[in-house]
């Protein structure tokens, strides 16, 4: 039996694509640094979550050169708020953890969690009364992390891209 477990614990990361040791182990709670902004950011990684969700202070929808974008505020883990504004991708139905169906601008942001940086849809929402103000989902994290979920802040944001597009 025991020898049955290891040979699938060795040969269960081949088999979804990945040697054992090669994705980076991110803890459940981890500093993610945002781009445009440059704002590191408590974030809560859960693969539960399909999308990404950051809370956006004074959401603001607006019209630029045609185009709807947004612009709102968030602020660090250190207290700096800036201003971001980007161009609204769609409003994605969600549903939220109350179980109501709602209807949240998304944004395309940079994210960076320990040397990995992505590119990836955010829907902006109120998560004042939440204690992590970014939400990282599985379409962030497939292929890309390993979350180990009893532990936290195994990661610094050491990216060398700091730009989105």
């Amino acid at each position: 039996m025991t020898r049955a477990l290891i040979l699938l614990l060795l040969t269960a990361p081949a088999a979804y694509g990945a040697q054992p040791g090669s994705l980076p182990v991110a803890g459940w709670l981890e500093r993610a640094r945002l781009s445009p902004g440059e704002i590191i950011l408590e974030a809560k990684l859960d693969s539960g979550a399909r999308t990404s969700s950051l809370h956006a202070a004074n959401l603001k929808q607006f019209k630029r050169d045609g185009k709807e974008w947004v612009a709102f505020d968030v602020t660090g883990n250190d207290g700096r708020a800036g201003r971001i504004e980007r161009p609204l991708v769609r409003i994605a139905r969600i549903k939220s953890a109350l179980g109501t169906d709602e209807g949240r601008p998304t944004v395309t942001l940079g994210i960076c969690i320990g040397s990995v940086y992505r590119v990836t849809d955010v829907n902006l929402v109120d998560r004042g009364g939440l204690s992590e103000p970014l939400l990282i989902g599985r379409r962030f994290l497939e292929g890309q992390l390993l979350v180990d979920a009893g532990r936290r802040h195994l990661l610094k944001p050491a990216c060398t891209q700091k730009t989105a597009p």
